[in-house]
């Protein structure tokens, strides 16, 4: 755009000089997280940077506790944009643009509803739970015929409401509605959805007609360039948030909100197949489980197999305490063809896991390899063809088994997923959705190997200490003795990833383990709990892989040996 024209435009959207963005800050799925200097983050954010810097101007990001408040803030013209539901009943004063994005809304049912499907729920008799303001609650007043509507402030009085009993259903995004559901063991999400809340770009109608032109211009490009895909992606809501249609497809409000009277959601069941079902590979198998996928858990340990045959994989942690049914063998002879193979198993189980994994692939299907430690992929690379292959990490997880059927994790931050020669694929994007919707934070990552690295890091600087020590990440951290040896090891492997070219996300190190370790300070690692339990551990992947990565790079990494040969002397009479 010329700059004469540009700046006639800027003057028209951004009256100031600084394009003011209305952003609503409960959107969890919009509004993910906040930046290094505070400021929220996430795809409204983005895009809202993305139409100031179009316009050559400065950004403003004004925030709103709630969707109703930002609607309502449009007679205070406190925003020049606003990033929010296109609903009818706004658009009196706002120009809305297309949607740029969808986000799927159904219901939750307390344990043993007699409701099966979206349909059944406008009836009489029926109360629903929502939120005054919401786009969905904006529709449930417009929409709902027999059935009546309690408007709640927020979704957690609403979500208590359904808790206490006072109402049948809770509406809410889908995403939400999965974690609810998790502190209301026997809650149940109907298939389908009723309405999608299509999210746009809106601006005050007494503005020029010229402004509502230019946003609705932009909206397109950014949808038909992959600029708003890319966005998702980076975000971790790939699966949550869903692409609008171009503006041209879009056949009006009837088709977009129409009830799924067939209760299907328009998505195909996943069999996902997971290999090692110890406590990570069962905190996985639940949530796929509790997402709606057919899930087959094979692990070796009887007890478990057994105990989730007959009751059921029960998970507690953060996110609730949720018991899932799962299919679970000792072998894959029974297991289906599957969408998804995730290998959990540890590093030295990972040749029969590959082998089994190869025969149970559907045509398109995929192996997600997830360990701790150097050289997963290599490790699979010797028994199977890696074409199919992608490489996995889970970043600032704790996780713990209780007894059989019943894992537990302290934390669960984010599942980061690569090809294993980088960059993007559409095959990617599919199995980073696949966990999205599942309940994880996932996110697809064109260089997954600096990924590995910056989780080695954090292993490297816990596994050795704390399974030599006996203590809890938090107690090997508060003792100076033991820290400064752990340090000591993480410093090495840092040293390494430098001079092997590793572009690590920080500086300063230590700051970055500090705040690995306050996210895990309860948790035992993986190689320590093996330790205890006179388990050979992944000693040799951890701690024990720095110094042959060392000696490539004309280093030495003395600390990481001997600890190593420390943990694997004890282990040899194991």
């Amino acid at each position: 755009m010329p700059d004469e024209p540009k700046a006639s435009l800027a003057k028209l959207v951004a009256p100031t000089g600084v394009l003011r963005a209305g952003i609503n800050l409960a959107n969890f799925l919009l509004v993910s997280g906040k930046d290094s200097d505070g400021q929220p983050s996430g795809v409204a954010p983005d895009l809202a940077a993305e139409v100031a810097r179009r316009l050559g101007v400065s950004l403003e990001l004004v925030g709103f506790k709630s969707p109703q408040e930002l609607g309502d803030a449009v007679d205070a013209g406190a925003w020049d944009i606003g990033l929010i539901g296109a609903e009818p009943q706004r658009a009196e004063k706002i120009a809305f643009t297309a949607p740029y994005v969808d986000i799927p809304v159904t219901y939750l049912v307390p344990p043993g509803s007699s409701l099966k499907s979206v349909a059944e729920v406008d009836a009489a008799g029926v109360c629903i739970a929502s939120v005054a303001g919401s786009a969905f609650g904006l529709w449930l007043e417009k929409n709902i015929k027999l059935a009546s509507v309690q408007q709640a402030k927020t979704m957690d009085e609403a979500f208590q409401l359904l808790a206490s009993g006072k109402v049948q259903a809770l509406a809410g995004l889908r995403q939400r509605l999965l974690t609810d559901a998790k502190q209301l063991p026997g809650a149940g999400i109907l298939e389908g959805n009723f309405m999608t809340v299509q999210q746009a770009i809106g601006t005050p109608r007494s503005r020029d007609p010229e402004v509502s032109k230019f946003l609705g211009t932009t909206v397109e490009e950014l949808k038909s360039s992959g600029f708003v895909a890319s966005l998702i992606s980076k975000h971790g809501v790939s699966g949550q948030l869903l692409v609008s249609s171009p503006a041209g497809e879009v056949e009006g409000d009837a088709k977009r909100r129409k009830l799924d009277a067939a209760g299907s959601s328009g998505k195909e069941k996943q069999t996902v197949a997971v290999l090692g079902c110890g406590a990570m590979g069962s905190v996985y198998a639940a949530f796929f489980a509790a997402a709606g996928n057919d899930v087959w858990a094979v692990d070796v340990w009887k007890e478990h197999v057994d105990a989730m045959q007959k009751g059921g994989l029960r998970v507690t942690g953060p996110k609730g305490d949720f018991t899932a049914r799962i299919n679970a063998r000792m072998d894959t002879s029974e297991v289906p063809a599957a969408d998804l193979v995730i290998i959990a198993t540890k590093a030295s189980g990972v040749g029969a896991a590959a082998k089994a994994a190869a025969g149970l692939l559907k045509a398109d299907g995929v192996v997600l390899t997830i360990q701790n430690g150097l050289g997963a992929g290599d490790r699979i690379a010797q028994h199977i063809d890696t074409k199919n292959v992608l490489l996995g990490i889970a970043s600032n997880f704790g996780a713990c088994m209780k007894g059989p059927g019943h894992a537990e994790h302290k934390s669960m931050n984010l599942i980061a997923i690569g090809e294993m020669e980088g960059g993007s694929t559409k095959r990617l994007e599919h199995v980073v959705a696949l966990w999205s919707e599942a309940g994880f934070t996932a996110k697809a990552c064109e260089d997954i190997t600096n990924m590995i690295w910056e989780k080695l890091l954090c292993n490297v600087f816990v596994g050795g200490a704390c399974t030599l020590t006996g203590l809890t990440v938090g107690e090997m951290v508060d003792q100076p003795s033991s820290k400064s040896v752990a340090l000591a090891c993480a410093r090495e492997a840092y040293a390494v990833g430098q001079a092997k070219g590793i572009k690590f996300s920080f500086e300063d190190l230590e700051a970055y383990l500090d705040k690995f370790v306050s996210t895990v300070r309860g948790a035992r690692p993986s190689m320590a709990q093996d330790h205890a339990a006179r388990r050979r551990g992944e000693v040799d992947a951890i701690n024990g892989a720095i110094p042959p990565e060392a000696e490539k790079v004309g280093l030495k990494a003395p600390i990481n040996e001997t600890l190593a040969n420390l943990i694997r002397a004890r282990e040899s009479a194991f």
